[in-house]
């Protein structure tokens, strides 16, 4: 069975919006190594409509790299209920998500990433299908927005599996469901 893994970056006062406004003096060499591995395990991204709408507009405009060039051409499956077609290599997702999703996940293949926390999270939550949750908690008080699984409602228990220090002070923090939790 595939894992689907949720990256996100997270400020120290757990805002997760606009990360672009505060994210960026810490995308550094050691931050592009753990996210080009991240990637290219993966076989599909899993993200909601901002999500795909905000990283579409980005990569499509960007210079060729290996990076961008696999964040390109990955199939992407989007949840949304307004979109009726996608582009950059994506699909909307038809009918159930979490049906969509758990049938995804037992195809063989490499894990899916999911970008970004937001209200689709709630739904997978509570089917169980998030293996994982890498946060990238960054060294930087962003102040106000959005703020990480603020969509999310009746406190699912979560155990810390993994820890990686980068220099820059950015902590990746991998965290798994406790059994019997979404």
């Amino acid at each position: 069975m595939r894992k689907l893994i949720e990256s996100t970056h997270v400020a120290l006062g757990g805002e997760i919006g606009s990360p672009q406004n505060w994210g960026f003096p810490y995308l550094d060499d050691e931050h592009m190594r753990y996210a080009t591995k991240l990637l290219a395990g993966a076989d599909g991204l899993l993200l909601g409509r901002l999500t795909y709408e905000g990283l579409s507009a980005a990569y499509t405009a960007m210079a060729p790299n290996p990076f961008v060039d696999r964040m390109n051409s990955i199939p992407k499956y989007v949840a949304s209920e307004t979109l009726r077609e996608a582009a950059w290599n994506a699909t909307v997702i038809p009918g159930d998500v979490a049906d969509f999703v758990a049938g995804l996940k037992r195809q063989p293949g490499g894990t899916i990433v999911k970008y970004g926390n937001g209200q689709l999270d709630q739904l997978l939550m509570a089917h169980n299908l998030i293996d994982e949750f890498h946060l990238l908690l960054t060294p930087v008080a962003a102040g106000s927005g959005q703020h990480l699984f603020e969509e999310i409602r009746g406190a699912p228990q979560l155990s810390l599996a993994d820890v990686t220090r980068f220099a820059s002070g950015v902590l990746v923090l991998i965290y798994k469901p406790k059994s019997g939790t979404g």
